[in-house]
């Protein structure tokens, strides 16, 4: 039985609840916990396990052209869907570090000349904890584009009864590869303004996917819970169980220790669930095929398409400043709402698959985009004599064949890079434009925003996060740009920081917040990006804090200062407001305003 745990966003306690499940099965039957957030794996801090082998992973990319066979012809770069080669008059360049290996430029080449060579992905481990064996890779830094690769070479390892895959948060194409041959899958959820938004992706996503998921309900205690029941209520989502939010549970987080292992009220809550997923998968298919569900999670209806490959204006006196996370649900956009609010000119929403600032900015939406990503390829039924050249040839798996014989492209798998449309030889394959969102401009009270909606399963979430940072620097000249990130550091990530004038990584004071940072922190040196950092909830464990700090000051970081736990960061956010306006006076509001004032010195020193 395979168990997928996911959510729309990070910080809802998805690990959490993968470790403690895969805790409590391992009690019954053989359980692998496969840890498939490749970003930002932290599953393994709190299983802690022993034995631990390390395995370097890499993918075939196109490394070179033997300029002797070359002609020059082009070919190459025109079908190149990853912008991985450019052709001049006199030679052929080859970028391996784009390269995903569509192959479709060794179908075009008349002459053979394409060089293959290996590509880094990042690496593998394996170990055990007591009766858990435990998968995990780290996607190496910079490699972007290869996070699915990892993941599926991760998935492809589970042999155990029970296995407990830990999926990355959002809805793109990482989650749909954890999650699409999952026997359940499970939503992790809280009743915030956040956490609903983000569940209605998630349900999007699954129901797209044929997928009828459970729901785990965290942190009760914050948030309308009444909302959310009433929410699951209308949408027949069946609650799998309950966890109460709890400053202890978060103390036994924050030291790297899983608080079932000390709190027996919460171990039961967890093996009540665990015998409640046994018999769920006993019972008869809970699939419902809802099909497409895209039409409630958009903003807006459009009036214009953009295209992933359009161009900004020239801004260059532009300053953006990009707010990161290694992982979600660390304060990551309700601080970047308030640096908004006190920079009042430009905000650009880039976490494009969980965007949840437009919930505290309240946007108008001025103009509403059909953002067009890539190709969709589709199999013509009528032309096609089924030879099976496209499945020999498409290196994402993206091609099925039917029980009939013939051959079908999965539009969740399929990366439109047209190496089937180059080597069909009855030309039965078509492409055309891949709808994969909606783009948005708004105007709100702090000023111009720049946001999007991905389309639920949907690729290409690193171009709509350059297509919204361009159509924010074509609406602004020489001004302050506040960027939401994404989280983790992966391709959205890399789109959101080249380029930027500085990062302000928000970080918790956890075990897994510093090894999270650390991450992010590796990426920004990866691309010569200054930072800074800013602790929130510090004074949770003074201590971590502390560690962070001497993080930040051993790798030239900026300590741009330390935010206490609050609640009123959950009640500003349930009014639909920055906490700057919902407790103006407040030592958290000073202390905001204190960041944003180093922020504002550090680019001056730049």
């Amino acid at each position: 039985m395979k168990i997928a745990v996911t959510s729309g966003k990070g910080g809802s306690g998805k690990t959490f609840i993968a470790t403690h499940l895969a805790r409590e099965f391992a009690q019954l039957k053989p359980t692998e916990y496969i840890d498939c957030d490749v970003e930002a794996p932290n599953g393994y801090l709190f299983l802690k396990p022993d034995n631990t082998q390390e395995t370097s992973e890499s993918c075939t990319c196109i490394e070179s052209v033997d300029m002797e066979k070359c002609i020059l012809c082009g070919k190459c770069a025109r079908t190149c869907y990853s912008k991985a080669i450019l052709a001049g008059r006199e030679s052929i360049m080859v970028f391996p570090e784009l390269c995903r290996y569509c192959a479709a430029c060794e179908v075009v080449c008349p002459q053979n000349a394409m060089v293959k060579g290996k590509r880094p992905m990042g690496s593998s481990f394996s170990g055990t904890a007591g009766n858990i064996k435990l998968n995990w890779a780290k996607l190496a830094t910079g490699a972007g584009g290869l996070t699915v690769k990892l993941i599926d070479g991760l998935t492809s390892k589970a042999t155990s009864e029970i296995v407990i895959l830990d999926s990355p948060p959002g809805t793109s194409c990482p989650v749909v590869h954890t999650v699409q041959d999952a026997d359940i899958v499970i939503l992790a959820a809280d009743a915030t303004e956040f956490g609903q938004h983000d569940l209605k992706l998630s349900v999007a996503m699954c129901r797209e996917m044929n997928i009828e998921p459970l729901l785990i309900i965290n942190r009760i205690g914050i948030g309308d819970i009444d909302k959310l029941r009433k929410y699951c209520q209308q949408e027949n989502l069946t609650v799998l169980g309950e966890v109460n939010d709890s400053r202890e549970i978060a103390s036994y987080y924050s030291k790297g220790q899983l608080a079932g292992d000390f709190i027996p009220e919460l171990k039961q809550t967890f093996k009540e669930m665990t015998q409640k997923l046994i018999k769920y998968n006993l019972a008869p298919s809970q699939t419902k095929g809802q099909g497409d569900q895209r039409s409630g999670i958009y903003l807006a209806e459009p009036n214009q398409r953009k295209d992933a490959d359009a161009r900004a204006e020239n801004n260059s006196n532009a300053r953006e400043i990009a707010v990161l996370s290694g992982k979600g649900g660390t304060g990551k956009t309700s601080l970047a709402a308030c640096l908004a609010q006190l920079s009042g000119i430009m905000s650009a929403d880039c976490d494009v698959d969980a965007a949840d600032l437009h919930l505290l900015l309240k946007p108008e939406i001025k103009t509403c985009s059909e953002f067009i990503g890539g190709k969709a390829m589709k199999i013509d039924q009528t032309k096609c004599r089924p030879c099976g050249q496209c499945k020999y040839i498409c290196q994402f798996n993206a091609v099925e064949k039917t029980p009939d014989h013939r051959y079908h492209i999965d539009q969740d798998k399929c990366e439109g890079c047209g190496a089937c449309l180059e080597l069909c030889p009855q030309k039965a394959i078509t492409a055309s434009p891949s709808i994969d969102g909606r783009l948005y401009m708004s105007d709100t009270r702090f000023g111009k925003m720049s946001h999007a909606t991905l389309a639920p399963s949907r690729e290409n979430s690193g171009k709509l996060v350059t297509t919204v940072r361009n159509q924010a620097l074509a609406a602004v000249k020489g001004s302050a740009i506040i960027i939401d990130g994404s989280p983790g550091t992966g391709c959205p990530v890399i789109a959101s920081i080249g380029g930027v004038s500085f990062v302000v990584l928000v970080t918790e004071p956890t075990v897994s917040g510093l090894h999270d940072l650390d991450r992010i922190g590796d990426l920004c040196r990866h691309f010569k990006v200054k930072a800074g950092v800013v602790v929130n909830k510090a004074d949770l464990n003074s201590e971590m804090a502390g560690s962070i700090e001497d993080y930040a000051r051993k790798n030239n970081m900026a300590i741009l200062g330390n935010l206490n736990y609050s609640n009123d960061f959950n009640a500003a956010q349930q009014a639909g407001k920055t906490i700057l306006e919902y407790a103006s006076t407040s030592e958290i509001a000073g202390q905001i305003k204190d960041i944003w004032n180093k922020i504002d010195k550090e680019i001056n020193q730049a």
